[in-house]
């Protein structure tokens, strides 16, 4: 049993559910024993199985659903939002107890209120996780529906912040959090590509590079949430007069950087709304 005492089941064990998962194991808030996962496609019951010691699983719509909510304390919805009202449709008619459960919803783009009209009295919690919750070191912006306490909003923050940050925002901002750190890895990983690529390029050894362009971007960021300055100061900092930096730095601006950033951060969001609004 892990040091929370609660049962918590995963509808969903994709890749945000495997992240969550592994994180929870990790700051031993959570034991193999604890969690419960409901999955269409029975390789990644096994997965969790092998991987995880996660064996409280089932694949079978009919059963699956009702197994893990009779089950578990806290319910987290992992899956796509093109399928949250088939599911939404059979834990309906599961046996909630409002007063004991709490939903984690960390489906993209769908407001508490779409699924408040199907678990019309069970206490409901909006997170945007994000994968680097995997190695505890994720962001997670949180928005309580409105049959949320103020206990359960700390209750995932408690958990959560096991697995990084967590920012409280208001729902109509939950999409802007995604944008950013929902979406934000795949950037950074791009960055630390470009620059390994930049440094074989250049003769250095791959995994030289990369390790190197990782090490930095880990750095840089540390830099910004430890000193707390401005990054444009930080940058300042770096770039002497007449020197290679400040060269880079111009070679950036004339490829657009930080405006085709700031367009990809803009761009998740609308993308992000597009979807939902299919799915509703």
């Amino acid at each position: 049993m892990g040091t929370l005492n609660k049962k918590i089941g995963f509808i969903g064990a994709g890749q945000m559910g495997e992240a969550i998962i592994r994180g929870l194991l990790k700051s031993k808030l959570f034991s193999p024993e604890d969690i419960y996962a409901m999955d269409i496609l029975d390789s990644r019951l096994e997965y969790l199985k092998e991987n995880f010691g996660v064996t409280n699983s089932s694949s079978d719509k009919s059963t699956g659903y009702d197994y893990l909510v009779d089950n578990c304390d806290i319910v987290i919805l992992s899956i796509k939002p093109q399928v949250l009202k088939e599911v939404l449709g059979y834990i309906q008619k599961s046996r909630w107890n409002g007063e004991k459960q709490l939903v984690i919803s960390i489906v993209g783009g769908m407001n508490t209120s779409v699924i408040e009209k199907y678990l019309t009295e069970v206490p409901l919690v909006r997170i945007i996780p994000n994968t680097p919750m995997l190695v505890n070191a994720g962001a997670a912006g949180i928005a309580p529906g409105k049959n949320a306490e103020q206990r359960h909003t700390e209750l995932v923050i408690k958990i959560f912040k096991e697995l990084g940050i967590t920012f409280l925002v208001q729902e109509n901002l939950i999409d802007s959090v995604m944008a950013i750190s929902g979406c934000g890895p795949a950037y950074i990983y791009m960055l630390i590509e470009a620059m390994a690529d930049g440094g074989v390029e250049l003769g250095l050894p791959r995994d030289i590079a990369q390790t190197l362009a990782a090490q930095t971007a880990l750095g840089a960021a540390k830099m910004v949430l430890e000193t707390h300055e401005h990054p444009g100061a930080l940058k300042d900092r770096v770039c002497s007069p007449g020197g290679s930096t400040i060269a880079g730095v111009r070679t950036l601006e004339q490829g657009g950087f930080r405006g085709t950033v700031i367009n990809a951060v803009e761009i998740g969001k609308t993308s992000m709304e597009k979807v939902a609004k299919k799915s509703e």
